[in-house]
């Protein structure tokens, strides 16, 4: 079963993915479930969630700013403030009885970066970001080996044509999100998918540079 881990909604104000669009994207393409983790919000999910739909699982969850980068918060319920140390976002995210996530360590602007990565306790490392160039999922899939931690997979989409992009594949039925955290933590999973084009590079740089002049200098 494949489970689309990182994708963003209108809700993250740079996507523009509508909700019930996701959805119906995950339903063609054969995706189980999809984890909409907006940018410091929880309303992409609760809008997903108020549909009442039945044949694409959603997982809970946020894309939270630390103070150093940003990490994935999965299965919580209240938001985590960004903007806080990466250690206590991790603090956060547990006491919810959620699963932390380097996302993207190595991506410029906002992943973590190497040591700020090792130097926390995440519960998992993101090795497959559909956004990130081969060669950085490829050094985050080492850093998660280096950590011996487990791992997650998705599209990081922003566009509908993305979702579904890059994805973890489970070993066998998952039909609650329990179920599918638990599988991310057996290492018993895959993750597949494309990545970004090495050609995209500077495309993508005048993009994020266009977006922090448009928010003010502040990242997202």
């Amino acid at each position: 079963m494949r489970f689309d881990l990182h994708v963003h909604s209108t809700y993250s104000g740079d996507s523009i993915n509508k909700v019930e669009e996701v959805l119906d994207i995950c339903t063609r393409k054969g995706l189980a479930g999809v984890a909409i983790i907006d940018h410091n919000s929880l309303e992409g999910f609760r809008h997903a969630l108020s549909l009442g739909r039945h044949d694409v699982l959603i997982i809970p969850g946020m894309e939270v700013s630390s103070a150093e980068g940003h990490v994935l918060a999965y299965n919580i319920q209240e938001v985590i403030p960004r903007g806080l140390g990466v250690a206590e976002t991790i603090d956060r995210i547990r006491a919810q009885g959620g699963m932390a996530v380097a996302a993207h360590p190595y991506r410029m602007w906002s992943g973590l970066g190497e040591e700020a990565t090792l130097a926390n306790d995440f519960d998992a490392i993101e090795v497959h970001n559909g956004r990130s160039t081969h060669a950085h999922n490829d050094r985050a899939a080492d850093l998660a080996v280096r950590m011996e931690r487990p791992f997650t997979a998705g599209s990081d989409s922003h566009e509908p044509s993305t979702v579904g992009k890059a994805y973890f594949e489970t070993s066998g039925e998952c039909s609650t999100v329990e179920e599918v955290l638990k599988e991310v933590l057996s290492l018993k999973g895959r993750t597949g998918g494309t990545h970004r084009p090495r050609g995209d590079t500077l495309s993508y740089g005048v993009k994020c540079i266009g977006e922090w002049f448009g928010r003010g200098f502040k990242k997202m």
